[in-house]
């Protein structure tokens, strides 16, 4: 019993070695071979020895520090002591094994591409032909490992040492054992001439799985060149690869496509000039083998840090396998598992090449998504067993997957200090890479709020199915031993239970949620990924099945759920109607887990505490799912808004109503909006005096001290976005808009700004550069000269300044726009109004959410034509001064369209001015730095892609700093 365990354990270790495990479990090996040594003490006194010696050397190489192999080394040196000296070799028993002769030079030490058995670090041996001993089975040993075994272990040789030890002890764990040198064999044992031909015939010279590529492809360059032939098996072959991964993992593998593109178009140059024995299919067989072998020992040494190897060159070692596994299929149908396993192997290389990569983190949940899915919707079981190491690569898969796209993700370069995998018997080192998985899903079971999370990425991994789902826990449970820390068996199979029934009632809710519309599925969140950024990280694409998820937690209908975007199709945050059969029931939004839970104390502190219930959320509630963005690691999380519709309201955006509303119903409902939904707020006003820039980011020097409302930004971030190839883009400039130049002269210039109707005016061309303003303002770069005393003025005079303004303070929304308030119910002049999304309500200027909004209406209510563009400016232009600000007249002959947008902006701008205090009325001034920090932001956000609908707050900001200078300018020139 104690050989039959020390063998499964040390068959166990080659397979892990194989599979690229950091350090070499040495202590295992000496395990062994102390255990095997006590059985040769009475039938091979010389083997015992070098065992025994084994044993010593391993474990005096590995640390020691609290003397845990103390007492095992003591008994291997006792029992050498027992044994007395070496015999001299021609002393030995007859039968004896001989041990290495002195001074000669070891044979090639076998590499982990073992063609049958599990994954090892050596040559697997394999129970030989022909009778064994009435103990056990005769085993089979490479002279190279025997000579291995017993030298020392240095350290720069550990990993080839131990492989061949593994192959020496596994081999001594059966009764007879087998050498074979140069083509003769000695044995011990009683079937010592039996064995030895049976051996020798197992391994001939031209099955060596040792020999490097050159030396396989000199065999393969051996017959006459078939360069066409190879050249159509690598198109067919690409073919089989693209097949599959479109069948299994359609979206996962679209970032690996590239790369086996370029890899199949070198293959025929590695394969140049080779011969392809079509008609032979043993000679294609055994090239496949021989192929596999060695990459699976390049594979190892690069996992192990082989820096030398070219990994290009080994991905292409890897189809070429795949290649004569195909070409096999040919012949035998029903290997074509053999070629999948190429393929895994290729894509377990890529996972090992971008595991610690930070830049790869994408690519990497890429690779491990593809290869498990790929995996589980192939190969059978049964298929799977005839390839073990498979096994590994997938545990290693899956264990990487859950780690970086988890709950609780790991940035790639961290990934080996993850305490969660950590060895709790050394500091240094984490656990086998095979036993991840199961170890932080046996952690997670104790952490009830990752279980919807984890679920959700289970069910990912196996393709939303449950019988998949059932294979892949069972995969990664049917793996066992005291070094991955997999706990007792009873808890093995809670853990499993737990995750199945997790995974499973998931399946079934997710099942009830139907999803109407979800403009944010698109490009690399469709089919079965999660969450990741869109093009130039201006979005986040969510796939329907992650909605449907979250969507199941946090608004379960009786009879189902769905949800639809289309109401805020355009916004960048993910944001949804969620409807039962009775109706809609609230809005669900998916955003940064920061943000996420800011909105929800914000709508604790300030919706819950002021607002009319009538006006906003019934309830706010968080879900407990987390899901990692694959793009960049970032968490995110459901919000679900409760509010009381009725059961035909059919809800819509304010912005959407002041499309099509009456006219004259304008007017009352923007009041209602101030003075009835949101005057509880307004109600606090109370003044402060301090620095009016840092209420907005657009004027926030880089230094200012955090905030509550948009920490984190700055003018510099500002600036940073209007410099991103989309704006760019869409304002026809390289390298995005500068603001290094005072006036609008260079844009008019250089950018598609010049094509804007305003450009017709030469005059337009000396009107203030926005950006220029808010970089100098946020005191971002040396002044212009002959600036100094204008910035001295518009930052620090004592009634002008705005570093001591002051100002009004009230609860303010943060961001209101046309989107954030929705419009319900029968009436359709006196809709019910809805305040929405509470993430960055704070305490702040008052001015800003009447700046917002005014911003808003200029920026996304229409597509303006020319002719309207002309008005819009000329009552903007003309509603900056005076009385003019606070009471606009609304032209007689504006265009309908224009005159709905005025009749909104003059309406809250008197609200505004009725909200200043008798002693301290509002300064021009005051309302103005609002606008410019209000506009500029409309111009680079991408919910309208409309040109002139994104230049037009830009070219108003411009109009609104020309006027703040000029008053400065004539300010100090009054003084």
């Amino acid at each position: 019993m104690r050989l039959r365990k020390a063998r499964e354990g040390l068959l166990k270790t080659r397979e892990q070695l194989a599979n690229g495990y950091p350090y070499i479990p040495g202590y295992r090996i000496a395990n062994g071979a102390s255990t095997v040594a006590d059985f040769y003490m009475q039938t091979n006194i010389e083997r015992a020895r070098e065992l025994l010696e084994l044993a010593v050397h391993l474990l005096e190489s590995e640390r020691n520090d609290d003397g845990r192999y103390t007492p095992t080394i003591e008994h291997c040196r006792e029992r050498l002591e027992l044994l007395g000296p070496p015999a001299h070799a021609s002393a030995a028993a007859p039968g004896a094994v001989p041990g290495p002769v002195p001074g000669a030079v070891p044979g090639p030490v076998p590499g982990p591409g073992a063609v049958s058995g599990p994954a090892s670090a050596g040559l697997l041996p394999q129970q030989a032909t022909g009778t064994g001993t009435a103990d056990g089975p005769v085993v089979a040993v490479s002279a190279a490992a025997a000579a291995t075994a017993v030298a020392p272990a240095s350290e720069g040789t550990a990993a080839t040492a131990a492989a061949a030890a593994v192959d020496a002890v596994a081999a001594g764990g059966g009764v007879a054992v087998s050498v074979a040198t140069g083509g003769e064999t000695a044995t011990a044992g009683a079937t010592a001439g039996a064995t030895a031909t049976a051996a020798a015939a197992r391994f001939p010279s031209h099955m060596n799985p040792t020999r490097d590529w050159d030396t396989l492809l000199g065999d393969w360059r051996s017959g006459s060149p078939d360069d066409d032939t190879v050249r159509r098996l690598v198109a067919e072959l690409g073919a089989r690869i693209t097949e599959l991964f479109g069948k299994h993992a359609p979206v996962s593998s679209e970032s690996l496509l590239p790369v086996l593109e370029e890899d199949l178009h070198e293959l025929p140059a590695l394969l140049a000039h080779a011969s392809v024995p079509g008609d032979d299919a043993q000679a294609l067989h055994q090239r496949a083998k021989d192929a596999r072998s060695t990459c699976r020992s390049e594979m190892l040494s690069y996992a192990k840090g082989d820096t030398v190897v070219d990994v290009r060159v080994l991905r292409r070692h890897w189809l070429a396998s795949a290649l004569w596994n195909y070409a096999v299929e040919n012949h035998w149908h029903s290997s074509g598992y053999q070629t999948l396993a190429d393929i895994l192997g290729y894509l377990q290389l890529i996972q090992i090449s971008y595991r610690y990569h930070e830049a790869k983190r994408e690519q990497l949940l890429d690779v491990t998504e593809t290869a498990v899915l790929l995996a589980l919707g192939e190969l059978r079981d049964p298929e799977l067993n005839r390839v073990p190491y498979v096994y590994g690569w997938l545990r290693h898969a899956i264990g990487i997957h859950l780690l970086v796209g988890g709950p609780d993700p790991t940035a790639p370069k961290e990934l080996r200090f993850n305490e969660l995998i950590q060895d709790p018997r050394f500091a240094d080192r984490h656990i086998y890479a095979e036993y991840w998985a199961v170890r932080v899903l046996n952690r997670w079971t104790e952490e009830n709020r990752h279980r919807s999370s984890v679920a959700l990425t289970l069910l990912k991994l196996s393709g939303w199915k449950a019988d998949q789902l059932d294979r892949l826990l069972d995969l990664l449970y049917s793996a066992t031993g005291f070094y991955g820390d997999t706990g007792t068996q009873e808890e093995r199979r809670e853990a499993l239970a737990f995750w199945r029934k997790a995974g499973r009632d998931m399946l079934a809710t997710i099942r009830m949620v139907r999803v109407a519309r979800n403009p944010w599925e698109s490009g690399s969140a469709a089919a079965t990924g999660f969450l990741s950024m869109g093009d130039q990280d201006a979005s986040v694409q969510v796939s329907n099945r992650l909605l449907q998820g979250i969507a199941a937690e946090l608004a379960p209908g009786p009879q189902g759920t769905m949800v639809q975007g289309a109401l805020f199709a355009g916004r960048p945050v993910p944001t949804f109607l969620a409807l039962d059969s009775f109706g809609p029931v609230g809005v669900l939004k998916i955003d940064e887990v920061a943000k996420v839970r800011r909105e929800k104390e914000n709508f604790d502190r300030f919706a819950e505490a002021y607002l009319r219930p009538v006006y906003r959320a019934s309830k706010c509630v968080v879900g407990s799912t987390t899901i990692a963005n694959s793009s960049n690691g970032d968490l995110y999380q459901g919000i679900f808004t409760s509010y009381v519709f009725r059961h035909r309201d059919e809800p819509k955006t304010l912005r959407d109503w002041v499309r099509t509303a009456d006219p004259d119903a304008l007017q009352p409902v923007i009041e209602e909006v101030f003075m009835d939904a949101l005057g509880p707020w307004l109600s606090q006003a109370q003044r402060t005096i301090g620095d009016l820039r840092g209420e907005y980011p657009a004027l926030r020097p880089v230094a200012f001290e955090l905030t509550s409302y948009a920490p984190g930004k700055n003018v510099e971030s500002e600036l940073e976005h209007f410099r991103l190839p989309e704006v760019a883009e869409i304002f026809g400039i390289e390298g995005g808009l500068p603001w290094q130049h005072r006036t609008l002269e260079y844009l008019l210039d250089n950018s598609a700004l010049g094509s804007s109707p305003f450009a017709a005016d030469p005059a337009y061309k000396s009107v203030t550069n926005p950006l220029w303003l808010v970089a100098h303002m946020a005191e971002t770069g040396r002044r212009d000269p002959g600036t100094e005393d204008l910035f001295e003025r518009l930052l620090y005079d004592r009634q002008y300044g705005v570093t001591t303004a002051s100002y009004l303070t009230c609860i303010c929304h943060g961001d209101l726009h046309g989107e954030n308030v929705l419009a319900s119910g029968p009436d359709g002049r006196r809709p019910d109004l809805y305040v929405i999304d509470f993430e960055t309500t704070h305490q702040g200027h008052i001015c800003k959410d009447f700046a917002r909004l005014e911003s808003a209406l200029w920026s996304r209510t229409f597509s303006w034509d020319q002719e309207q563009l002309q008005q819009v400016r000329t009552w903007f232009v003309g509603s900056l001064r005076g009385t003019a600000m606070w009471e606009p007249a609304i032209p007689e002959d504006a265009d309908p369209d224009v005159r709905r947008v005025l009749l909104c902006i003059a309406k809250l701008r008197a609200i505004l001015k009725g909200c200043e205090q008798k002693n301290w009325p509002f300064g021009e001034a005051e309302y103005q730095w609002a606008l410019l920090a209000s506009l500029l932001p409309f111009a680079r956000y991408r919910d309208h892609e409309d040109q002139v609908n994104r230049h037009l707050p830009f070219l108003l900001a411009a109009d609104v700093a020309d006027v703040l200078v000029e008053h400065a300018e004539g300010t100090g020139a009054g003084h």
